[in-house]
């Protein structure tokens, strides 16, 4: 059986890990992907899932996951989300992508 790797993250992206705009855009462009969307035949038939234009999502400019505004660096951005009360996406909404956890429940428990 062949292993499949795939990541749960939260929307609040704050990480004292998430440090460089290659690891923002991994997350927050086309690059990554739902599991939804990745085809059955495609990973049988190829080994993996494909993407095109890699290189190019991940050194699109660093914008807002909510509001999509453009931000020069990674400290400028994170202290942006920490105040961005703008919606999530439409597209994390769709079809259950986005779980909300009661504000009284914490993840470690």
């Amino acid at each position: 059986m062949r292993q499949l790797h795939l990541h749960v993250i939260s929307q609040d992206f704050d990480s004292t890990h998430l440090k460089n705009k290659i690891q923002w855009n991994s997350f927050n462009t086309a690059f990554f992907r739902d599991s939804m969307d990745v085809v059955v035949e495609e990973v049988s038939s190829d080994g993996k899932a494909k993407l095109k234009d890699d290189d190019r999502l991940l050194s699109m400019e660093l914008r807002c996951h909510r509001c999509r505004s453009a931000h020069p660096n990674i400290p400028r951005l994170k202290s942006h989300i920490t105040n961005c009360r703008a919606p999530f996406p439409s597209t994390l909404l769709q079809n259950g992508c986005l779980v909300h956890a009661p504000s009284n429940v914490s993840i470690d428990q």
